[in-house]
């Protein structure tokens, strides 16, 4: 009963593609090489499991839709990447998720490398208007770089956190950008929101000095809330509630993965831009994902992500 249980677990992770799986890959529109980028392809035929075949005329290689995506040479079908995205757009840590998948932790941190790599650069083309919130929230550094004066830590914002800017519009759009400083300047806030605002578009934020260089720069109106203001206030009738939401689902998401290395900091905030903006369903938000690990190819080797030292 034993070995049938074992070996049931196995053909449920390592089935052969349905029939589904087929026509999602075998729908993929494909316009050019995943080795040298021509354009100067055609169709070669199936493999063995019916996924769809091309042929390059240039470099005459032959590939598949999942060719150097992060699906490339998979030994479970896309339907578990699935299970796992749901699971990290709940806000499931990876213990949990790969206890609910029966994965093994290790797989769970190579898939978040993956999603990380798909997502990198996601919010470049972001553009706020109209009502824009504003404000940063702040992550501790790791105790080995925590600086100490006369034995004790330094306190309030200082050396030993790290700026994170939060906006978004009333058009439910997002910008998360991690500022490489503790405390924000007008120069990290001007790089950290450069091109993401739309002239003469209001700002309600909390009155912090660098806040001032956007309203200049970008001809905003603006209105701000002073802590000493708002610090007593209940949240419904706080100002900037608002955006103090956005760093509460920040803040729960992070410490669901208290272990991550301050390194990647902006990729985990790439995706939680990602989790947090439209579309809401998530079952669209999953084929969203699928749809641009697939058409932007992103190859990520186990060797090259999880045998370097944190």
């Amino acid at each position: 009963m034993i070995s049938d249980t074992v070996h049931e677990w196995y053909d449920a992770k390592h089935r052969e593609l349905s029939e589904k799986e087929v026509k999602l890959v075998n729908g993929i529109e494909i316009s050019k090489c995943p080795y040298c980028e021509s354009t100067n392809i055609v169709k070669n035929g199936f493999y063995r499991n019916r996924i769809q075949r091309y042929i390059c005329k240039d470099c005459e290689r032959r590939f598949t839709p999942l060719t150097n995506t992060i699906f490339d040479s998979r030994k479970i079908p896309i339907t578990e990447w699935i299970e796992y995205l749901m699971h990290l757009f709940e806000f499931h840590s990876l213990t949990t998720s790969a206890r609910d998948n029966r994965n093994a932790y290790s797989t769970g941190k190579y898939w978040l490398f993956k999603v990380f790599e798909v997502l990198k650069g996601c919010q470049n083309n972001i553009k706020l208007s109209g009502t824009i919130y504003l404000d940063e929230t702040f992550f501790p550094v790791i105790n080995k770089d925590v600086v100490k004066k006369d034995g004790k830590k330094l306190r309030g914002i200082s050396r030993n956190k790290i700026c994170v800017a939060v906006a978004f519009d009333q058009n439910h759009n997002f910008l998360i950008m991690v500022e490489p400083t503790s405390k924000p300047s007008d120069k990290t806030t001007n790089e950290a929101f450069l091109n993401h605002i739309t002239e003469g578009s209001h700002l309600i934020h909390d009155g912090e000095r660098s806040h001032n260089s956007l309203v200049k720069k970008y001809k905003l109106t603006e209105e701000f809330y002073k802590t000493d203001y708002t610090k007593n206030l209940p949240d419904k009738d706080n100002p900037l509630e608002p955006i103090n939401y956005i760093h509460k689902l920040i803040k729960a998401f992070m410490k669901a993965h208290g272990g991550y290395n301050r390194d990647q900091l902006q990729d985990w905030m790439n995706l939680i831009w990602f989790i947090l903006k439209d579309p809401r369903n998530r079952y669209e938000k999953i084929e969203e994902f699928i749809k641009m690990a697939i058409v932007s190819p992103k190859r990520v080797k186990y060797r090259d992500v999880m045998c370097k030292k944190e």
